[in-house]
């Protein structure tokens, strides 16, 4: 691994429970980086899963090796196939009304998954009628607010009147289509909208060493991680660090102590 990799592993998921059945299913593109200075995009595809009751918002790419994973050792093997690439490992189920949603983060090298409950405030949204453009083909206006400590541009069309969108995102006349932050960290679009009657399912990991906790202690353990992601790989074993063998671009191995001196730049999505 390389020391600045964030390693995604695959969970089983041959135990779940459908929790409502989708309307709709929207197809996202997801560029983020950790921190707006540096200069590379991680890409993911996000699902959302829009019901009556529920909404759920995952990695359509997580999801690919989960159920890759889940057939591998159904049919006897071993080992199974990881996730590949750096998709967002947050995946989100919210009520379509209610102010609050359940959030799973996996860690690092399957370190644990964060499972915890969070709120999803009110954005009061400012219009901006003069300014237009087309996504998908559906004719979409413009807002931006405020959300947690950043200023979001949202992109809207009132052609798909669902007031929905990724993540937390939500509360305009309309589906939201694209949405981005002033500093262009996280910048979500659409790349399919679909009818749906697929189930919402809620999946019970069979290897995910969950760990319950508050929003709050999710995030500083993320810190923690960013600001020595090997050292906390290495705390994650018990401190046996001859268990962690990293590998740099070059091919040679590079030394533990020394790989757990860096760190990774790192500002949340949500900020306050």
């Amino acid at each position: 691994m390389s020391a600045y990799a964030y390693d995604t592993w695959s969970q089983l998921i041959d135990k779940a429970t459908a929790v409502d059945t989708a309307r709709y299913k929207v197809t996202y593109t997801l560029k983020y980086k950790y921190h707006p200075d540096i200069q590379d995009y991680y890409d993911d595809t996000r699902i959302v899963q829009i019901g009556k009751q529920s909404i759920k918002d995952y990695s359509d790419i997580i999801q690919h090796f989960d159920s890759l994973a889940t057939e591998q050792v159904r049919r006897g093997a071993n080992s199974y196939s990881n996730v590949s690439g750096m998709p967002w490992p947050v995946e989100l189920v919210r009520p379509t009304r209610g102010t609050s949603a359940n959030l799973r983060l996996r860690l690092s090298l399957n370190v644990n998954t964060l499972v915890y409950a969070d709120s999803v405030p009110t954005i009061n949204w400012t219009f901006l009628p003069e300014e237009s453009t087309s996504i998908l083909g559906y004719e979409c206006s413009k807002a931006t607010g405020e959300f947690a400590g950043r200023t979001y541009t949202a992109w809207f069309t009132s052609e798909l009147p669902l007031p929905y969108g990724p993540y937390k995102f939500g509360g305009l006349p309309g589906l939201i289509l694209k949405i981005e932050d002033a500093e262009q960290q996280f910048i979500w679009e659409a790349v399919g909208f679909e009818r749906s009657n697929e189930p919402i399912m809620k999946y019970q990991y069979r290897n995910a060493n969950e760990k319950n906790c508050s929003a709050e202690e999710a995030e500083k353990t993320l810190v923690r991680y960013f600001k020595s992601p090997v050292g906390f790989d290495i705390a994650s074993m018990g401190g046996d660090a001859s268990r962690l063998h990293i590998v740099g671009k070059d091919g040679k191995e590079i030394d533990i102590a020394k790989a757990a001196q860096q760190s990774i730049p790192y500002k949340p999505l949500e900020i306050k």
